[in-house]
């Protein structure tokens, strides 16, 4: 191989590695739904709409695993926590749910979005905005 192609190797190499070491990294992980609900609990109408779903397929929110964004090891406090977005499958129906998140620091800083909230700084997050939808289990897939 020529140095020209080692060169042009190497630097695709740099940049992906930059690329990737520059992004927020939230990767999917598991949850309950009763985990879910605990997050949203601040917006009724979902917390009624995923209620009245769990009553008609008569499942328990404890009985349901959901998938949600895991944050990275890169996160000083926050590595494994689960954030938005949320998956849920409930009898025939799937919900997802995303949401606008807020990381502060220690003293409750806001320390901004995922993109600039600093990972050795942020110490806790908020999720705010939630939308919402509902498909048939799968459709998605």
């Amino acid at each position: 191989m020529n140095a020209r192609a080692r060169a042009s190797i190497f630097s695709i190499s740099l940049l992906g590695a930059i690329f990737a070491l520059s992004t927020p990294a939230l990767a999917p992980g598991t949850l309950g739904l009763d985990e879910v609900l605990a997050a949203v609990k601040t917006e009724p109408k979902l917390v009624a709409e995923i209620e009245r779903e769990l009553k008609k397929d008569g499942r328990k929110a404890d009985r349901v695993t959901c998938m949600g964004a895991r944050h990275g090891n890169q996160w000083k406090y926050l590595g494994g926590a689960r954030a938005a977005p949320y998956s849920c499958v409930i009898g025939k129906r799937e919900i997802t749910i995303e949401a606008d998140r807020a990381y502060f620091d220690a003293k409750g800083q806001n320390l901004g979005d995922v993109e600039h909230a600093s990972f050795d700084e942020a110490k806790t997050f908020r999720e705010t905005n939630f939308r919402w939808t509902w498909t048939a289990a799968g459709a998605g897939r």
